[in-house]
């Protein structure tokens, strides 16, 4: 039998209805696609580009002290002051015997000027204040990259967390919807034995009670679920609400982990944070050095060109003056002083932040190492929780079937059995981002690194 047109088309809807839901269940994103997305699109990391490009355009400034300084002025003065006039009509070239006459000199006509001037500066030596200068800029420059570097670093565990938080919050409300069709059969199960007067209303009522409960944790974890997408969105530059793709599940797996010696061997090279401290340290001590050069001469030299001009059509007269200045800071009121020894304080100061901060590494990394050792024994732990949990929902299912269980004992064990696969949820979200944690404290977090490539 042929089908007519209408009947293919309705066919035809439907075999897309029915491709079309397995096909968005199957669209997954990787952790690597999530970093990638962030790496490109997070606003935070956005903002530290401009900072970047500051320090280099400050570097480049700071060179610019080793050429020479080209000034142009052009002003326009006029006036009937004695001085004046004789100076103006002299650099313009237009001073003739009547203006010695004691009337003109004493009371002259007013005369105006268009001056025309180019300074340029040069200077020779300043004991190293120019190089100090450009030291801390390209300092400058490299605490900017290490910052960002760390910034980075600092995203790369924040997306490592909200995507597994995405798969601890999505496992969690699959073990609700578990528990919600367990307690859907526990009470349809009750109902039949009390119509059949096999037990008491009292083990309906405690049924009911018990998916109620469910429904309105399945509601508490559904709400979890969202917030994380939300948080990764966040991260990856992206709109909130936007619909992310299935993270991967939290499923255990096995990796090998380095001696804390080895981290601790490498941990200060691998560091941005801590490099950026060694920077700055190094810029603290140009500082002192800076400070000290104040209280030694500078030596300039100059040349200037000057135009005088009567009127715009009248080319007037021109000069030029060049010279060697030595300029020495002799007394500044105890300022410079003052200035020198505060920067020696904040050296001191640096000196011990290094310390101080070479101790919290040390410590951020045993506490890392312990915590993911315990997060190793907890996965374990929580896997024989999970089987034994149910086993035992299945053996007081059939005791309670021949009548040989009550429905508390029941109920206790269908808890138990969504307490456990929790538990390990949790155990295993916990056990990977510990070695992430561990990963960071070591300063080896990347894309590529095994924490981002657990499987």
């Amino acid at each position: 039998m042929q089908m007519s047109r209408k009947q293919i088309y309705c066919a035809m809807t439907a075999l897309l209805v029915l491709f079309r839901f397995p096909l968005a269940a199957q669209e997954r994103l990787s952790l690597s696609e999530a970093v990638a997305r962030a790496m490109n699109n997070n606003p935070d990391l956005a903002a530290d580009a401009p900072g970047q490009q500051a320090a280099r355009l400050d570097f480049k400034a700071a060179k610019a002290g080793y050429l020479p300084r080209l000034d142009f002025e052009q002003s326009y003065l006029a006036g009937d002051n004695p001085v004046f006039v004789f100076g103006t009509l002299l650099n313009q070239r237009s001073f003739t015997a009547d203006n010695f006459a004691l009337q003109e000199l004493n009371n002259p006509s007013p005369v105006d000027n268009l001056q025309t001037r180019a300074t340029v500066q040069q200077t020779i030596w300043d004991f190293g204040r120019t190089r100090a200068r450009r030291d801390q800029a390209d300092l400058g420059v490299k605490i900017a990259d290490q910052s960002h570097e760390e910034n980075k670093r600092r995203l790369l565990l924040d997306v490592f967390s909200s995507y597994y938080a995405i798969s601890l919050a999505r496992a969690s409300l699959e073990t609700t919807k578990l528990a919600i069709r367990s307690a859907e059969a526990i009470e349809s199960q009750a109902k039949a034995r009390v119509e059949s007067g096999l037990t008491v209303e009292a083990d309906l009522l405690r049924s009911r009670v018990y998916l109620s409960e469910a429904k309105q944790h399945e509601i508490q974890t559904q709400g979890e679920l969202e917030s994380a997408r939300a948080q990764l969105n966040r991260l990856m530059g992206e709109p909130l609400d936007n619909m992310t793709g299935e993270t991967a599940p939290l499923v255990p797996g096995n990796v090998s982990l380095p001696s804390e010696e080895v981290f601790i061997a490498e941990q200060k090279q691998n560091r941005p944070d801590y490099q950026t401290l060694l920077s700055e340290l190094r810029e603290a001590e140009i500082a002192v050095g800076a400070h000290k050069k104040e209280f030694l001469p500078v030596l300039a030299g100059y040349g200037t060109w000057e135009m005088d001009n009567p009127s715009l059509s009248d080319f007037g007269g021109s000069n030029w003056a060049a010279g060697i200045s030595l300029r020495w800071n002799l007394f500044a009121g105890g300022g410079d002083a003052a200035q020198s020894e505060a920067a020696r304080l904040r050296l001191e100061q640096k000196r011990r932040q290094i310390t101080a901060m070479e101790s919290a590494m040390a410590l951020q990394l045993r506490r890392a190492l312990i915590q993911y050792r315990a997060a190793e024994q907890q996965v374990a732990v929580a896997r024989a929780a999970e089987a034994q949990s149910e086993e035992g929902l299945r053996i007081l299912k059939n005791r309670y079937d021949a009548g040989l269980a009550t429905m508390t004992d029941l109920l206790s064990a269908e808890t138990a059995r969504s307490n456990a696969r929790t538990n390990l949820a949790g155990a295993i979200y916990r056990h990977r981002l510990s070695y992430a944690q561990v990963e960071y404290a070591a300063g080896i977090l990347s894309p590529t690194s095994p924490a981002m490539n657990l499987q």
